[in-house]
């Protein structure tokens, strides 16, 4: 039974604010939607942006002028911006259609568990990579990896990417491994900087410690082969990214610079699998919990005999470079 009192919109009972509420309604008409579709369209980066009303309506195909001119109205100020040239798409318009076309990609995205040319860190036997869901899965073909799933304690998860389906267009299962590389890469040095790539809204970053760490294999408490990792998480849209502190440590000035110098590039050229596979292999970085209270670590990154490190706080901040 419906309460008397209560909305006609369920979303008027969710709390993500009035403003996002009409622009989840505005989005539920067909024609609205072709509009979007039909200006994406049109829409050249290096060139044209805007559309005539005329052209704009015969694209979408509406006869009544007068229905397509409501329909068009309701759109601007949300998703799509009018100008003395004719109509485009918003900034937020544009990101929409955008992450509807990452989010199906250009066919139906499908990759079987595939062998490529990398060998797994842990135990050197062949890696594999498959894609379901929006994850781009790396696992060992041998032993127990990194980390596992909930209740999974076979797969020999090594890494799990997160990648829109339009990463996997015209690549192979290689090139695939190394886009998820270099996205992931990116996704988490924004966060570090405090901007969510997703939204730009602010990250909180903080350490996440398992006080009842197993070694020797994924751990029962916290199903990571790592007993420390950091954790970024957006406040606005809840995006969010769990790294390696080694990962966390590349991105200072301090240990890319000393990674230069040993012949080990981390910010360029690192889009394929011979370069991954060096930057797993050198340049390892072994982390250590110097004080519990403040939660203090140092992670230290070694490379043919010498070693820069770093001293972080809770919050991620380098508080000490040695």
């Amino acid at each position: 039974m419906v309460d008397a009192g209560s909305s006609d919109s369920p979303l008027e009972e969710v709390s993500a604010g009035a403003y996002a509420t009409e622009a989840f309604e505005l989005l539920g008409n067909e024609t609205r939607l072709a509009i979007l579709v039909a200006l994406w369209e049109e829409y050249d980066p290096f060139g044209e942006v805007t559309v005539r009303f005329s052209e704009l309506r015969d694209r979408v195909g509406t006869a009544d002028s007068g229905q397509f001119n409501y329909h068009l109205d309701r759109l601007e100020d949300h998703f799509v911006r009018a100008t003395d040239g004719g109509y485009e798409l918003s900034q937020a318009g544009l990101k929409l259609v955008r992450s509807v076309i990452a989010g199906t990609g250009l066919e139906e995205p499908t990759l079987e568990s595939t062998a490529v040319d990398m060998a797994c860190k842990l135990c050197g036997e062949p890696v594999a990579v498959a894609y379901e869901d929006g994850w781009v899965y790396v696992r060992c073909t041998e032993c127990a990896g990194l980390w596992t799933d909930a209740g999974d304690r076979s797969t020999g998860h090594l890494a799990k990417f997160s990648l829109d389906p339009a990463g996997l267009a015209n690549r192979s299962a290689g090139e695939i491994y190394a886009a998820a590389w270099v996205h992931s890469y990116q996704r988490i040095y924004g966060m570090l900087e405090e901007v969510c790539p997703t939204c730009s809204g602010p990250v909180e970053r903080s350490l996440a410690i398992c006080e009842d760490h197993e070694s020797g294999g994924p751990c029962r408490n916290c199903d990571r082969h790592l007993r420390i990792v950091a954790r970024l998480r957006c406040t606005v849209c809840k995006e969010l990214a769990q790294a390696p502190l080694g990962t966390v440590a590349k991105y200072h000035p301090a240990v890319v610079a000393f990674c230069d110098e040993h012949g080990l590039e981390l910010q360029y050229g690192f889009n394929d699998l011979d370069h991954i596979a060096r930057r797993l292999e050198v340049g390892g970085s072994a982390v250590e919990q110097v004080s519990e209270e403040p939660p203090r670590v140092r992670v230290t990154t070694a490379i043919d005999g010498d070693e820069v490190a770093l001293e972080l706080d809770d919050g991620l901040n380098v508080v000490a470079v040695e």
